[in-house]
């Protein structure tokens, strides 16, 4: 088996793919992909730039895949399913002794599965995103402008190089637009873990998703201002758009190794580095088009009531999602940052475990958005100027914290259901609404 692992490594590579350039929602390969549904429906095809902070003005397509990085970011690090299951025994003075406790449900515990010893599991799961740093999905706001030009009219004023038209500008609309996302994954996700000594175990990780995305912009006014006019023509209403679309595939697969640094009667003390590989279709969402490590540690104390912990650090390569500039060589690393995981597991009854932890992650330098009101200036009188909102963007740091609760119940010999809920308890990056496990796993 030994022997096998750096074959399924070589294989994830082969079957991976890493972009140089950014992603054109206009023609190519991603135009027809989920990465682009959202992108399309707020305007990238019919405007030039977005309305932003401080005077700038980014190009539409810049500020309207604002999401993608967002989306992989958190996409490629859901919790997952531990490989522990069933009883454990330890020896005191040469006597095995039984513990019933059945273990964590999204978090690792030190203990390795044993020589020899295969673990097989599956969880099922349903994430429906609901906002994004604060601002409900339903209600994302966008503020863009379309510039006018003609070179067989003379208006005295140059056309802005962000149009890729040439000649005079005749006249700019400024367009502001609500649109509803809906952002829901379903994700089923199988484990296997072999036992290649008594002190070390390897788990490969293969997460089967459908994303679907959908995205209608339901209310959208524009405002026309000639050049040399002093006020504009608006509010003008215009049509709503709609773009749906879903993917189903393999995600990222990962590969796990674990092994016991320290072990006392009780307590186990292990290390670990898990690797996540690129071999999702980044472009449908399906995958983080970046490689990932993450090396932990974790320690565990068996008891009735057995309390862990889990710290480590994520690192991430570059990927085609995360391109600020949206120019060809401008990738950037998926964020990452320190991860941790604390909390317990209590043997209730004989058959029975709940589990209560609670998950931590960091994202160093990741992309943000801001809700900004923005003054249009369609009047020579400023007071008299309509706003609109758009949304805006900056990188900084946070974390994300989450509440893991559930129960695993052994009906019998090594089998163990569970079931679990997983809570987000802080406002930042993409929010998704409480969201419920299920799994079945067995040792061998």
């Amino acid at each position: 088996m030994k022997r096998h692992i750096p074959h399924l490594l070589l294989l994830a590579v082969i079957c991976s793919s890493t972009a140089v350039g950014q992603i054109s929602c206009t023609s190519g390969p991603a135009a027809s992909k989920l990465v682009c549904e959202f992108p399309v429906s707020v305007g990238l095809l019919t405007n030039d730039s977005s309305l932003g902070s401080g005077g700038s003005t980014p190009s539409a397509a810049r500020a309207a895949t604002v999401f993608n990085s967002a989306i992989a970011t958190q996409l490629s690090q859901l919790p997952l399913a531990s490989a522990s299951a069933g009883t454990v025994e330890v020896y005191k003075a040469g006597v095995p002794e039984t513990f019933n406790n059945l273990g964590p449900i999204l978090v690792d515990r030190a203990q390795v599965i044993g020589k020899g010893k295969i673990f097989l599991g599956g969880t099922a799961s349903q994430y429906v995103f609901t906002d994004i740093d604060g601002i409900p999905l339903s209600k994302l706001a966008f503020g863009f402008t379309s510039y006018a030009c003609s070179t067989s009219v003379s208006t005295g004023t140059q056309c802005p190089s962000s149009s890729g038209g040439n000649g005079n500008l005749v006249s700019t609309t400024y367009t502001g637009e609500i649109t509803n996302l809906s952002f829901r994954m379903d994700q089923v996700v199988g484990v296997a873990t072999i036992g290649l000594s008594s002190r070390v175990d390897m788990s490969v990780i293969v997460p089967v998703e459908r994303v679907s995305l959908g995205a209608a912009t339901i209310s959208s006014v524009s405002y026309t201002q000639n050049v040399g006019d002093q006020f504009a023509i608006g509010p003008t209403n215009n049509p709503n758009t709609y773009s749906v679309g879903t993917a189903s595939g393999v995600g990222d697969i990962s590969f796990n190794a674990k092994g016991v640094l320290w072990s006392g009667e009780r307590a186990i003390y292990s290390a670990g580095l898990t690797v996540r590989t690129p071999t999702g279709d980044d472009l449908n969402l399906l995958g983080s088009g970046a490689w990932g490590f993450n090396l932990y540690s974790v320690y565990s104390y068996l008891a009735k009531v057995s309390p862990h912990a889990k710290i480590g650090y994520q690192w991430n390569t570059t990927t085609e999602l995360n391109n600020p500039s949206q120019s060809t060589g401008g990738n950037q690393s998926l964020p990452g940052g320190l991860q941790y995981d604390f909390g317990a597991d209590w043997a209730a009854v004989k058959h029975l475990t709940v589990a209560v932890d609670a998950l931590g992650s960091q994202y160093l330098n990741a992309p943000t958005t801001a809700l900004q009101p923005i003054s249009v200036p369609t009047s020579a009188n400023s007071a008299n100027n309509p706003t609109l909102n758009t949304t805006v963007t900056q990188n900084s740091s946070y974390m994300l914290s989450d509440l893991s609760t559930g129960i695993k119940w052994n009906p019998g010999r090594n089998l163990v259901l569970s079931a679990n809920l997983l809570t987000q308890l802080i406002n930042n990056g993409l929010r998704a609404r409480p969201t419920p496990l299920l799994g079945i796993s067995y040792k061998f």
